[in-house]
């Protein structure tokens, strides 16, 4: 049989003469029906990806800044994310529906106080020990910097603009369990803000070389440029906040406010929420003031020297000498060694001469963190810029809840409460910023719980009664 091939092109048809007739071969008008219909379909799905994006710009009106366009993020601790993210638009308010990051129990029941949630998640606890991330992982975890951070969850988050024309400047502390390092620093990462970390000089080499790892991927989170062998109770512990600070100050970054956390705290404020309270603050420091009997004289009324032990550490203990009093009239007042310092306050703090002395004073006292930054803000005398003229104990100290001696649904270590789950229903109506503390291993669910609850308000935009805040004695007005 011979065929015979000729084309035609009518009305888009392919025609076939076989022995003279003419016959419909239907494939070559597919094959253009196809590709016509592709092309449509690329040009609708380009110019609905425009329109997104106009209507999100429009909506948001300049209030809202996605920064992440990862709609499903894999959160950074490897959770299963078992409910789809749903992102829409309220007002100028960005939400999700209710993620859940943890699987093997409810969190969301264990947040509302349920005992019978509480419980299971104590069972489950015990049944599966928490296996940490070894220091040495994270060198890998980190070669390829931009999977880290997607990976990880440091591009899933948003940023209003209100936030982002508000930097913090945070200093971290950290001695060993990087895993918990990295998580207080997921919880509080922004791109406007910038973070110095400070490594025990006597922590291991494996800890040194993952924070390194970690910081490298980050060009505003940085190893601070002169490490302190941490004493506890010893001056070495103040120091490593101040030579934080020092390098902060220097960075080239109008950031407002300062805040020093260990590794071990975790917020329970978003950053918005934090920005929002930081501006009704004004410029006023957030530093606790004790007068009376608990300021524990025996640590400044006498001289404290160190002894010596193995790689720089050094055991501290009281001589029989009597400590001279502070310089510049200055009152002794206690407080703690963690705080909210205004931008003005760390420069004083930096360069002023009667800080300089008080600091000088303070190296023969019994944990001297406690005492300077107190004595500095409850001394108005001194100029320190947003210290407080009233009374010590009358003040609000709202920078980090921790629990003394009060009832514990964890464990005590050194006198302080390591939260459990069963605290976590407390903690998340506190109005302080931050609470301390955890411990990675113990009752693990207790922080997995309360980051799932922080990423889930964080997406909802939720921001605490501000009229609290607003009352405080404190701020400056």
């Amino acid at each position: 049989m011979v065929f015979s091939y000729n084309t035609s092109v009518r009305n888009g048809f392919m025609l076939w003469i076989y022995k003279g007739d003419w016959q419909f071969n239907p494939l070559p008008i597919m094959l253009k029906y196809v590709r016509r219909k592709v092309a449509i379909l690329t040009v609708f799905i380009i110019l609905c990806f425009v329109w997104m994006q106009v209507s999100h710009k429009s909506s948001c009106d300049g209030d809202c800044k996605k920064l992440s366009i990862i709609q499903n993020a894999l959160f950074p601790f490897s959770y299963n994310i078992t409910q789809k993210v749903i992102e829409t638009h309220t007002g100028k308010v960005l939400t999700r529906k209710h993620t859940r990051l943890v699987t093997a129990v409810d969190c969301k029941h264990i947040i509302e106080g349920q005992k019978e949630e509480i419980a299971n998640a104590k069972i489950w606890m015990t049944k599966h020990p928490k296996n940490s991330i070894p220091d040495a992982e994270y060198l890998n975890l980190t070669s390829d910097c931009n999977a880290y951070k997607r990976e990880r969850g440091f591009l899933d988050f948003i940023v209003t603009e209100e936030e982002e024309k508000y930097p913090i400047a945070y200093s971290i502390l950290v001695y060993q369990e990087v895993e918990q390092l990295e998580r207080l620093l997921w919880a509080i990462y922004r791109p406007q803000n910038i973070y110095c970390i400070h490594v025990d000089l006597s922590s291991p080499k494996a800890v040194h070389n993952a924070v390194n790892a970690i910081t490298g991927c980050f060009d505003n989170v940085f190893v601070v440029s002169k490490k302190e062998t941490v004493i506890y109770e010893g001056f070495s512990r103040l120091q490593a906040d101040i030579n934080c600070m020092a390098d902060l100050f220097q960075k080239n970054r109008k950031w407002k406010y300062f805040i020093n956390l260990p590794s071990q705290q975790y917020p329970i404020k978003t950053n918005q929420e934090i920005v929002k309270i930081l501006q009704i603050y004004n410029g006023a420091n957030d530093i606790e003031g004790m007068t009376g009997n608990r300021m524990l004289p025996n640590r400044f009324k006498y001289v404290h020297k160190y002894v010596p032990q193995d790689r720089g550490k050094a055991k501290i203990y009281r001589t029989n000498v009597t400590k001279s009093v502070p310089p510049h009239n200055i009152t002794i007042v206690k407080g703690s060694a963690y705080g909210i310092f205004s931008r003005n306050f760390v420069r004083f703090v930096i360069y002023d001469e009667k800080a300089r002395d008080l600091l000088e004073w303070c190296k023969e006292v019994l944990s001297p963190d406690e005492y300077y930054w107190a004595m500095l803000n409850h001394n108005p005398h001194l100029g320190a810029p947003g210290s407080y003229k009233g009374p010590p104990d009358k003040k609000r100290w709202l920078a980090v809840f921790a629990k003394w001696g009060e009832r514990c649904q964890g464990k005590y270590v050194r006198g302080v409460c390591v939260f459990g789950v069963g605290d976590l229903h407390e903690l998340v109506a506190r109005e302080e910023l931050f609470v301390n503390k955890f411990h990675l291993t113990y009752q693990p669910l207790a922080l997995d719980c309360l980051e799932e609850w922080l990423y889930n308000r964080t997406f909802n935009s939720e921001i605490v009664d501000l009229d609290f805040y607003r009352n405080l004695p404190f701020i400056l007005r």
